[in-house]
């Protein structure tokens, strides 16, 4: 019974969530595409110097790099943002529903599995893809920075992570089917 107050919650925690990533998310898309179109606009300079962000490291650099204002860079900065947001709210809007089935009804039904699915080939695709791309994006930037004593390299394989947790979600979707079948047939039975 205490669960049911979770799940309740947390599906209202989800929607507030979508709503304010995707706000975040269209103005990210603003703020890529201002670099883009009018890089030397009124639009851009009110957003100041070019800084992409990145999931795993934060670097600052003395004076912009020139890979900054390079388009393809901010192009690939905005692919990866899309990506983001994208997987974002597909996991926020599947999450809300999964957890509203569990308050109103119960964790054993077929809903449940094809929420789980969706689930695990959101973070299996776009996860896996946003993480390679981000990774993608911390490599050419990481190329920018002089190191003097040492070297510095990048090995960009944290997007099999997200591989497989989609793949284990996907495995325990289908193990859900069969559990909920076997509750069904339970039904039938008595």
């Amino acid at each position: 019974m205490k669960w049911k107050i979770f799940y309740k919650y947390g599906a209202k925690l989800c929607s507030v969530l979508f709503y304010v990533i995707g706000l975040i998310g269209i103005f990210t898309l603003v703020y890529h595409l201002s670099y883009l179109m009018s890089p030397t606009g009124e639009l851009a300079k009110s957003f100041g110097a070019f800084d992409p962000v990145y999931s795993n490291l934060t670097l600052v650099f003395d004076q912009q790099p020139l890979l900054y204002k390079d388009e393809e860079f901010i192009v690939l900065s905005l692919v990866t943002s899309i990506i983001m947001f994208v997987f974002a709210l597909i996991f926020l809007r599947l999450m809300r529903k999964l957890l509203k089935n569990l308050h109103q009804e119960s964790l054993f039904m077929m809903e449940n599995v094809k929420v789980l699915f969706k689930m695990g080939i959101t973070i299996l695709v776009l996860g896996s893809a946003f993480t390679f791309m981000d990774e993608l994006l911390m490599t050419k930037a990481l190329k920018e920075i002089d190191v003097t004593n040492a070297s510095v390299t990048y090995t960009g394989l944290a997007y099999v992570d997200t591989f497989f947790t989609g793949v284990f979600v996907m495995i325990l979707a289908s193990a859900l089917k069969v559990a909920v079948e076997a509750v069904e047939e339970n039904k039938h039975t008595i």
